[in-house]
Parts: C-alpha cells; structure tokens; sequence
C-alpha cells in the first residue's frame, strides 16, 4: 500500500484528494435536492375501482349503474381494473404502489341518476391518486378515466337502453348513405341520354325523400333528447320505411331510364341537376349518421356541462415533492465527469520504476483513485434516496456509476500520463464536450456522420443510458458490456505506457 502511505503522511495531498471526491457529491446531491422530478415505471398500470353503488329504478328497470359502468371500464381494455369492496383497502394498495388511481362509485349512485332531470345535480365520482408515487403513470390513468367518464356521461344522457338500436340505426343510415353514392355513379354513366320527364320524375322523388329523411332525423334528435323511447322507435320506424322507398324508387326510376334509353335523346344538361340532388341525399344522410356516432359518444367534443350527469372529484393522498428520476442520470454523467477531471488534476505524474512490473506502477496509482470513486459513487447514488427519490436496483446503479468513473478517470491519466499537464488539459476538454453532447445538448447536423453513429458507444452516453434503463425498467446488458470494454482497453493503454517508459528508460541507460 505505498499509494496509501505516502498520501496518508502527506496531509495537504490527502485533504486535495478528498475534496476531489467530495465537490462532486455535493454537485450531484444539491442539484438533485433543489430541482426534482418524479416519472415512475409506467407499466402494468392498475386502477381500483371501489362501487358502493346500490340497485335502483333506473329506465323503467331496477339496475346498478356503477356495476354496469365497473364492467365498461374492466372491457375498454385500456387500463387494468381490480376491483376492491372497500375504499380503505384501496387507498392502501394506492399508498403500496401496487395500483396507480382509485376510482369510488357513490352509495345511491343509481338513484341520484334517475333524479337528475328533475334535481339537475350533478354526481360525483371520487378519484384517488398518488403522483408522488408515479407522475407519469398518474397523469396516463388520470386522462383514461377521464375519458371513460365522457363517454359513460354521454351514454347515460341518451339513455342506455336505446344504446343497440340507435347503433343499428345508424348503420343503417350508413348503408342507405352508400347505396346513395352507387346511384350518383350510376347516373353519371346514363345522364347524357335519359328522357327529359323519367329523370325529372327521379329528381322528384329523391328529393322529397330527402326532406322526410330530414324531418324524420329532427324527430329522431328530440325523442333522443327527451329519452322518450316510444317516440325513438317510432321515428327509427320512419326512417325505416323512407329508406325502403328511397331503394325501390331509385331501383324503379332507373328501370324506367334503362327502357327509354333507346328513344330518348341526350341531355348532358340535366344530368347535372340529378347529380346535385343525388349528391343531397348522400349528404343528408351522412349528415345523419354522424349525427347518430355524435350521440353515441364516438366523438368527445359532444361532451358538454348539461351532459356531464358524473363528474370527477379528485383527491391526491400523496403529492409531488421532489424531481429526480428524469434527471438523475445526466446530474450523475455531471459528477461523474467533474470528480474524474478533479482526480486527474491531483494525481502526480511518478517517475517510472524500471525495477517494478508495469502493473504494480498502475495498481500504486489506482488504488486511490479507484478506491476513492467508489467512495464517491456511493455518497452520489445515496444522495438520491436522501431526497427521497424513488428508484430501484440501487446496487445496480452504483456498479454502473463506479464503472464509468474508473473509465473517466484512466481516460484523464492515461493523456496526463502522455502529454503531462497539457494532457490533463486535454482530457478535460474532451470530456466536457462529450458531456455537453450527451447529457445537454446533441446537434443534429451531426447525426448521420461518423462522429453521431459512434456516440452510442462513448462512456457518458452507456452510463446514461444505463441509469434510465435501470430506472424505468429495461436492458442493461449491453451499455454495461461497453462500459466494461472502455475500461479494459483504457487500463491496457495505461499498462501500456508504463511498460513503454520502462523499456524507454532502460534503452537509455544501455546506451550511456
């Protein structure tokens, strides 16, 4: 332990060394302790859906709203549902992390429902969370649900019982819609040779088969806004029977034009006017049939105040308080760097010993500053679970970070080493760079060129990509294979050089 001995006499090389390893540590931990962010795992993500709801009148049937709400959410698909008897139970599981929201259907749900048009208050629905646990997974859970509820506000406001037939209703005006399209094709084929009064004749019909389909369609609206579902089956009857003239009026008026083609003669000139009125029908009828997906809840922007029978109630048991996962991995490449520039400027430059193995010489040298960067990954990685941030595989973590600042470190020797002083300032100018590139800012001029298709092979850039994969849950392997291979060739380098010195120096001693 020669190294050891000789900074352990020497008092000033011993408090410059510590301070080497300490600056960093209190670079990583102050930065981290005054900006902060949490951004959890975000997989598996399970919400709790917690229904006190009770049976009741609702729709001339006794039901369970909140049942048939918990069902819709268990079959969306987009979230994991479990369900818990008891809001108690599922707070807990929030505050363990073993689900990501809590959702609670009132008691007397149902019926506070079925007293909305006279009461017009509105229901609540508390949702629980805990971002200080996972923000990310918070904010995605939060924005599901939310969607969830404007599509179960706008199915209770049209009633759902009437949800199939109006369903079958609007694909049904998607197929007359389509039939409509064929004909205006059809007509366009024939138009320059039909007769005069068959095609009048058609105009006629169709049209006025367009305005019943229109004034059927405003029944239908004002029986779905009164919830009347006589009236909405009487108006789906009306369109029914519209839509079965319309196909044997059209089929007919076209046979009529198909027997008098031969003794007719052109008017290129009306077939711009049935292909206007043919174009009106196609139009009403989509027109109706969106209007039918609008009700149905397949587009959000039909979620207004007065449809909005559940609302949201939100509660956050535990809050933000610090930030620190995003950031972690570039503050670390930060003190990372700085501790291996510092350590690579306290570090002397020794005279070879021809009559020690180059290896020892290495070891003389390394065992402070190697020792002392573990040291120093330690107090950094510790430093976050001092700010209570949450992370996972904090060994993990350490390994990495103590592998990249032996790299860093031997990276700043080995060209110290080299060049002398001139090399430490060197290394510290390619270091800097590299943690400008990788953890601030990446040009994009330079991403197709050799320089940015190496980039994914440098230390900072595998130490970075390490510490977020660890973090957020991923592979490993290979960012800690490079880190690995760098500090290989860089200690045989350094190896290298000394071995090169000694039979430098004992050539010249031959020589004289």
């Amino acid at each position: 332990m020669f190294g050891w001995q000789t900074i352990l006499k020497n008092k000033h090389s011993l408090v410059k060394w510590l301070l080497a390893m300490v600056i960093p540590v209190i670079l990583v931990a102050g930065y981290l302790g005054a900006t902060s962010h949490v951004t959890q795992h975000a997989n598996r993500l399970k919400v709790a859906v917690v229904n006190l709801d009770k049976p009741a009148q609702f729709e001339g049937e006794q039901q369970s709203v909140g049942a048939k709400l918990t069902d819709q959410f268990k079959a969306s698909k987009k979230l994991a549902v479990k369900k818990y008897s008891s809001e108690k139970s599922a707070r807990e599981a929030l505050k363990l992390g073993q689900i990501s929201s809590v959702i609670v259907f009132p008691n007397k749900m149902t019926q506070q429902l079925a007293n909305f048009k006279s009461s017009g208050k509105n229901v609540n629905v508390k949702q629980v969370i805990a971002t200080g646990n996972n923000q990310f997974a918070t904010q995605y859970t939060s924005r599901v649900l939310e969607d969830l509820i404007n599509e179960a506000n706008v199915k209770l406001s049209m009633g759902i019982s009437n949800d199939s037939t109006l369903k079958n209703l609007a694909k049904q005006s998607n197929s007359l819609a389509d039939k409509t399209s064929d004909l205006q094709a059809n007509l366009q084929a024939v138009g320059n040779a039909i007769d005069t009064d068959t095609a009048k004749d058609l105009q006629t019909d169709a049209s006025d088969l367009a305005t019943q389909l229109a004034t059927y369609s405003v029944e239908l609206n004002t029986a779905i806004s009164n919830s009347d579902t006589d009236k909405i089956k009487e108006a789906a009857a009306k369109i029914n029977d519209v839509s079965y003239k319309m196909q044997t009026t059209v089929v007919g008026g076209i046979s009529n034009i198909v027997v008098n083609l031969n003794n007719t003669q052109a008017l290129s000139q009306k077939s711009g006017i049935i292909q206007t009125e043919a174009t009106s029908v196609k139009n009403g009828q989509t027109a109706i049939s969106n209007k039918l997906k609008s009700l149905l809840g397949d587009k959000s922007e039909t979620t207004t105040s007065l449809t909005q029978m559940l609302t949201l109630n939100i509660t956050d048991i535990k809050p933000v308080k610090n930030d620190g996962q995003v950031i972690l991995p570039q503050v670390l490449a930060v003190g990372v760097t700085v501790m291996a520039i510092l350590f690579g400027l306290v570090l002397p430059i020794k005279p070879e010993k021809p009559e020690a193995l180059a290896l020892e010489q290495w070891w003389d040298n390394f065992q402070i500053g190697g020792l002392l960067s573990v040291v120093g990954a330690l107090l950094m990685t510790t430093s976050v679970l001092l700010w209570k941030i949450p992370i996972t595989h904090f060994w993990f973590i350490v390994g990495v970070v103590i592998l990249a600042e032996w790299i860093m470190l031997s990276f700043v020797w080995y060209l110290k080493q080299l060049f002398g002083q001139a090399g430490w300032w060197l290394a510290t100018g390619i270091s800097v760079l590299q943690l400008i590139i990788v953890a601030v800012s990446y040009p994009a001029i330079v991403q197709d060129t050799a320089f940015g298709i190496s980039r994914p092979f440098w230390p900072l850039t595998a130490l970075i990509s390490a510490v977020n994969h660890i973090t957020f849950s991923g592979e490993i392997q290979q960012n800690v294979m490079i880190l690995v291979i760098w500090w290989i060739i860089l200690t045989i380098l350094l190896v290298s050089q000394y071995r090169f010195r000694q039979r430098k120096s004992l050539t010249e001693k031959i020589d004289e």
